[in-house]
């Protein structure tokens, strides 16, 4: 019988030869499957490499489907929410303007916000930009999170505030600001609400002039600046189930759980209060509420897009930020203390974190996704059912950037070697030998 080989093109897809056999099944169609348990099926997968940062061009992969509705394709130009990752690119924003003299990492953003922020138990310990890109502020994610469009980011975290939510966007007594690390996606709120305050632009807008255009990349912030064409080849998160909290049904079917619709350009998506029904987009004022435009998860790009991205790491921050910038951005604050408690990190996943940066140590069983990986530097994400990962190797100029688009159980139920899944280490891994 005729066999098929595959192999991963530069600035393409993947592209096949010959016809299909089972004992050529290429190992990616068994990834999409599951490798037989539906429980580890995903509905796309998107994957792209690199390895001279120098060089604009990127091996890419693209399998299954965007939209399960429609039948349409995943491509390596499909964007999705990427989930934290966009944490690293808020990053980059916000070192600009330190770069710039705007802002030191060492202030006190009640200076800047107009608004005294302070964990109520800590009320002496001033909250910097450091601590808030290192996840070591003492804030955390209220159980009225997020903030939506219509309400003050000041509604959660300053007292008598409509989410104050009694004060539980604030860590326990034990775990002081500047000493604790806990991931928190409201700390990128706040650094997003400082780039509008410092800024006088809306962050989204702000993001695009400073780091997205600079780059080429065709994405943008809970859509902002995205073309109609772009938003047509969207990738739609899925789970096999109506929520993260289930119930979950490996046998049925998959159910849209993010950007199945979109608004036309160039209208943006955003979550509304109940009291701003009705109220339009363009009345929002400049350092009103950080939350809004998904600092902390929300930006929609595709893997060609986090390959630019990637290549910007590999190239130390160039074009938009000088190497002592990007030393100061990417070394890690905050390392996992196993010999004292000193934070939580994310199950153990993160074990070093600069500002807005992951750093793996290739510790087994913790962050050790792929072969090789101890030093590379970027950050993982999951939301809505999506995981992603951008990673690049600081000094060889390589680097890797995927999405899964979906899960069929759930994330615990899939875990791997790591504390990523195993869905996402075979793509890394197949991506690292690219």
């Amino acid at each position: 019988m005729p066999t098929r080989r595959s192999v991963l093109a530069a600035g393409g897809g993947l592209v096949l030869t010959g016809a299909l056999t089972g004992a050529a099944r290429d190992p990616l169609d068994d990834l999409l499957a599951g490798a037989g348990d539906p429980g580890a099926a995903v509905p796309g997968l998107a994957g792209a490499a690199f390895r001279d940062a120098s060089r604009p061009g990127a091996t890419t992969v693209a399998r299954g489907l965007a939209d399960v509705a429609t039948g349409r394709s995943m491509t390596a130009d499909s964007p999705a929410r990427i989930a934290s990752i966009s944490k690293l690119v808020t990053a980059l924003g916000f070192m600009t303007l330190v770069e710039a003299g705007k802002v030191g990492l060492d202030d006190d953003v009640s200076d800047i916000l107009g608004w005294t922020l302070r964990h109520p138990r800590f009320p002496k310990a001033a909250i910097t930009p450091r601590r808030l890109m290192s996840h070591a502020s003492g804030l955390r994610n209220g159980p009225s999170y997020p903030v939506a469009f219509g309400r003050p980011l000041s509604a959660a975290l300053a007292p008598g505030g409509a989410q104050w939510d009694d004060g539980a966007w604030f860590g326990p007594a034990g775990e002081a600001p500047g000493d604790w690390f806990a991931y928190a996606d409201v700390n990128f709120a706040v650094v997003a609400q400082l780039i509008e305050r410092l800024s006088g632009q809306r962050f989204d807008r702000f993001m695009t002039a400073r780091v997205l255009d600079p780059l080429g990349v065709q994405a943008g912030f809970n859509w902002s600046g995205v073309a109609q064409a772009v938003r047509d080849r969207r990738a739609v998160l899925y789970r096999k189930a109506p929520s993260d909290d289930g119930p979950w049904d490996a046998a049925g079917p998959w159910v849209a759980q993010l950007d199945q619709t979109l608004p036309p350009a160039p209208e943006l998506a955003v979550r509304v209060a109940p009291e701003a029904a009705g109220r339009a987009l363009d009345s929002y004022q400049p350092g009103e509420n950080g939350f809004v435009f998904g600092p902390q998860g929300g930006l929609r790009a595709s893997v060609v897009d986090l390959a630019a991205i990637g290549r910007l790491l590999a190239r130390r921050g160039a074009p938009i930020l000088r190497p002592e910038t990007f030393a100061a951005m990417t070394t890690p604050t905050w390392r996992f203390d196993p010999a004292r408690p000193n934070g939580e990190g994310y199950g153990g996943l993160i074990r070093a974190y600069g500002l807005g940066v992951q750093t793996l140590t290739g510790t087994t069983g913790s962050d050790d996704p792929f072969d090789g990986c101890e030093g590379w530097i970027g950050h993982a994400g999951d939301a809505y059912g999506l995981t992603s990962g951008l990673w690049v190797h600081p000094t060889k100029g390589r680097g890797m950037a995927y999405l899964l688009t979906g899960q069929a159980a759930p994330l615990a139920r899939n875990k791997g070697r790591s504390k990523l899944t195993r869905q996402e280490e075979a793509l890394a891994g197949r991506l690292a030998r690219a």
